[in-house]
């Protein structure tokens, strides 16, 4: 009788299944409550920019249905439309939500892309980990240290494109089989299209990616002299071919207007301002409720590790001191560390900023690559947080098995390695950000009305701006009406074009009040030409900061009106003029 062997599969199940599960119910307790308010139209969020990826899934089907050109939109900065070749649209996540939201709605479509990022770059660490190290328990914390950092967590409810890391260690242990194991069309096929998973996924994992395999290429071509060697470049061209040709879609939109290029870089690059607080590294995150009351006082003092907690933890950073100890792994650990004081640098922004105080005239290495285009394309160095977090996950790993192997070395092995699993539940609960945030998708009833018109039309969203601009998006989600502004993660000067062209918008662009002694008939001609061009609805939130705007509605009668929202017809506007 024959026995059939199992499955490639199955014997994955059979190895992975406790690591997995670990993974998965710890995913849960990070991301709670959003498991548990799936279906209820409860939106995880920690920052605004969330709301513009609901807006890029949402126009995908937008694009099918209305058959405009892939990467243009005439519903933003309407009427004269936006290049969206310098948006930020992930062609992997938005896509994948996108195909979910007939099932399970537009809100949790997205939702469920928060614990898969999670979830899928611990598993993809730990892979890379166990290939280094043999080691599943090891493996397991180097995935966890990566993943589930306050840092990675916190960005899953804002920049969800940016948390979807499992294309690096992944593309890492592709590359490092390939490189050492000799030719393999596979591990060839395998690094070049994972490269290019990371570089739709987005584009500043792409650099996160690259500048990783950078420093794992110099090591294997240095590890047993395999420089030397035909195979090893023959592998390396061919990854790089491959890699080039399969990139060569995403980048070409972008690179055919250098100009244009450059203009977007410089206006989003502000290095100065968004570095990583140095300080902001050791202080645990003012999101978890134990630790708030104690370093509240301290995390109020950052800028931007204020919203995005930058907390390595203490645990894992021993570790990393105990892998350094590690003279078997020497080599290895070497490049770890090389990588993360690497993207620590580039964290750390050109000049020193701690405890909240900027130091200009303390200048560090990262002003000397500011220069080269694909960081500097990053804009907000604190972002390279991201791409420190594997090389950590990796050292602590290191650091875990060196002290696994010395308790299994010592006179009582058992007592050792115990003491040493308790770690695990003290790095859980230091690395532990809180309750995870949410809010109610529900908008205003407004909106809904406005969508069951079947005509076309377009919107004025007051106030302007940029931040405002990305709440509007995702009210577009829902009225499907063109609107005035908008924005892509680097909005093109051009788009503006209209606005500034328009002495009312520009007015309300430049926040200025309704001033009779030098405005008058030039706002009344603004109205006339806004109704040519198809506007019908002006629509005041009622913000902070917006008593400019009632100076210009005080004589007209609302269409709608409550505490939240002010409704106007440009109609009636043009009834009569601004200044009488």
């Amino acid at each position: 009788m024959m026995i059939e062997k199992p499955n490639r599969i199955v014997n994955w199940i059979r190895r992975d299944a406790v690591i997995l599960l670990l993974y998965l119910a710890l995913t849960i307790a990070f991301t709670w409550p959003l498991a548990a308010r799936l279906g209820e139209n409860w939106l995880a969020i920690h920052d605004v920019d969330t709301f513009v990826k609901l807006w890029d899934q949402w126009w995908l089907q937008h694009h099918l249905d209305t058959g405009q050109p892939f990467f243009y939109t005439s519903d933003l900065f309407y009427p004269i439309g936006l290049d969206l070749s310098y948006h930020s649209i992930s062609w992997i996540v938005a896509p994948f939500s996108w195909l979910l939201t007939p099932l399970l709605g537009p809100i949790d479509a997205y939702n469920i892309t928060i614990p898969w990022a999670i979830f899928s770059s611990g598993y993809a660490a730990y892979l890379l980990i166990y290939y280094l190290l043999q080691n599943r328990l090891a493996a397991f914390v180097g995935g966890f240290v990566f993943s589930f950092s306050p840092y990675f967590v916190t960005h899953t409810g804002g920049h969800p494109d940016l948390v979807h890391l499992a294309p690096v260690p992944l593309a890492a242990l592709a590359l490092l089989i390939t490189l050492r194991n000799g030719r393999s069309r596979w591990g060839i096929w395998a690094t070049a299209v994972i490269l290019a998973v990371a570089a739709y996924t987005s584009l500043y994992i792409m650099v996160f990616t690259l500048l990783t395999l950078g420093l794992v290429f110099i090591f294997v071509a240095l590890e047993q002299g395999r420089w030397r060697t035909g195979q090893f470049w023959r592998n390396s061209l061919w990854i790089g071919l491959v890699t080039a040709v399969l990139l060569a879609v995403r980048l070409w939109f972008i690179f055919a207007t250098p100009q244009t290029l450059d203009e977007v870089i410089e206006a989003k690059y502000d290095a100065a301002r968004y570095q990583t607080d140095l300080l902001a590294l050791v202080t645990p995150s003012h999101l978890n409720p134990i630790f708030a009351p104690l370093v509240e006082p301290i995390s109020d003092n950052f800028n931007t590790n204020k919203k995005w907690p930058a907390y390595l933890g203490v645990v894992p950073i021993l570790l990393m001191v105990v892998a350094l100890t590690w003279r078997q792994k020497r080599s290895e650990v070497a490049l770890w560390l090389g990588t993360w004081l690497l993207f620590l640098l580039l964290a750390a922004g050109p000049v020193l900023r701690f405890n909240g105080v900027v130091y200009s005239d303390i200048v560090l290495p990262a002003a000397l690559l500011s220069w080269f285009p694909p960081i500097r394309a990053v804009g907000t160095p604190d972002y390279f947080l991201l791409g420190l977090l594997l090389p950590m996950g990796i050292l602590a790993a290191y650091g875990f098995a060196a002290l696994w192997q010395r308790a299994a070395q010592s006179s009582r092995p058992q007592a050792g390695q115990m003491a040493l699993l308790l770690a695990i539940p003290l790095l859980i609960f230091e690395l532990w950000n809180g309750p995870y945030r949410g809010i109610s998708a529900a908008v205003h009833p407004f909106y809904h009305a406005l969508a069951q018109d079947p005509e076309q039309f377009a919107l004025i969203e007051l106030p302007l701006g940029r931040q405002e601009s990305k709440l509007y998006e995702f009210y577009q989600t829902v009225h499907e009406k063109p609107m005035v502004e908008g924005l892509s993660a680097r909005t093109p000067e051009e788009a503006y074009r209209y606005i500034n062209a328009n002495a009312l918008l520009r007015t309300w662009d430049a926040e200025v009040p309704l001033n009779c002694s030098f405005m008058g008939e030039e706002l009344d001609t603004a109205v006339t030409q806004l109704l040519a061009d198809n506007f019908r609805y002006v629509l005041f939130h009622h913000f902070d900061e917006t008593d400019y705007l009632l100076t210009f509605f005080e004589q007209y009668e609302p269409l709608v009106q409550d505490a939240e929202l002010t409704v106007y017809e440009l109609s009636e506007l043009a009834q009569r003029p601004f200044c009488p």
